[in-house]
């Protein structure tokens, strides 16, 4: 069932936060977003939104919790010392009851909760086995939403590129390193703009509890990926490395983000939300990509 929307509140409005914040306001919605900094309060504020400072949504005043319709939550794990934690679980409690008026809430999520599926087909209905503990911490989080008691529902995002977010200008600088996996890693991207669409779609037509995969519809072998992405961009072939030599020459964490293998199925995003995306691959970017780049 469709429904109206008049406001949108997104907690920690960073690159696809934005974006949708952007959509919205194009639609005659209100726009609020909270963030931590002055200098991005600022930014934001310039392009329409109301830019609120603080450091938890737990510090904003009953009367703007009161007022919105729906919420989208971006926030990002918090760092520590200790490592990384979802912060929902202690902001959360101290304010589903002061959303008096909420009719949908949204938690942008990452397939990275599935864990390692050994490169099969991953659906929202596959157990998550999260192997790292990023992807232990985001579905805390998730679990938080959905048992908050308000009308949420999980959005597990694939790798995001976009505009100001994709690798094509480390392709052009040459020298770029992706592991060879054998046997071959699947990995999975969708484009800040079928996000946006997805997001606004569930939106105006909402199903609490819902969970939904954000995946275009060609997953591919990161080494593949690269290398067919430098094709087209006219940038120099990416070093392809064994799985012994990128464990010494490649970071951690970029390891972590690449070693899990899995294809990530997007029919239920096409069944409910979006019957077809603006990029279905990659390759329907390049273009754009590249004039946004230069």
């Amino acid at each position: 069932m469709t429904q109206s929307i008049d406001s949108l509140l997104i907690f920690g409005c960073g690159y696809v936060g934005e974006r949708l914040a952007k959509a919205c306001i194009a639609e005659g919605i209100r726009g609020v977003a909270t963030t931590r900094s002055e200098n991005r309060a600022n930014e934001l504020e310039a392009l329409g939104v109301e830019a609120v400072v603080v450091s938890s949504p737990a510090d904003l005043s009953d009367r703007l919790l009161a007022s919105v319709h729906a919420v989208l939550d971006s926030i990002p794990l918090t760092r520590s010392e200790q490592g990384m934690h979802a912060s929902q679980v202690e902001w959360l409690p101290l304010i589903a009851a002061k959303m008096r008026s909420l009719k949908w809430a949204g938690y942008l999520s990452t397939t990275g909760v599935y864990g390692d599926a050994n490169g099969a087909w991953v659906d929202e209905a596959y157990a998550c086995h999260p192997s790292s503990a990023r992807g232990t911490e985001r579905l805390i989080a998730e679990t938080s939403w959905l048992e908050s008691g308000m009308p949420s529902e999980v959005f597990r995002l694939a790798g995001i590129y976009g505009p100001e977010r994709n690798i094509l200008a480390r392709l052009q600088a040459g020298g770029y390193k992706a592991v060879q996996w054998q046997p071959p890693h699947w990995s999975n991207r969708i484009h800040v703009d079928d996000i946006v669409a997805a997001v606004m779609s569930a939106m105006q037509n909402p199903s609490p509890g819902r969970i939904v995969n954000l995946a275009d519809d060609e997953p591919l072998p990161h080494a593949d990926y690269v290398t067919e992405l430098a094709r087209l961009a006219g940038a120099p072939e990416p070093v392809l490395l064994s799985e012994q030599a990128g464990e010494k020459e490649l970071s951690p964490m970029a390891l972590e983000f690449f070693r899990d293998n899995k294809r990530i199925s997007n029919r239920l995003l096409h069944h409910e939300l979006l019957a077809e995306l603006k990029y279905p691959s990659f390759r329907d970017a390049v273009a754009d990509l590249k004039g946004s780049e230069a």
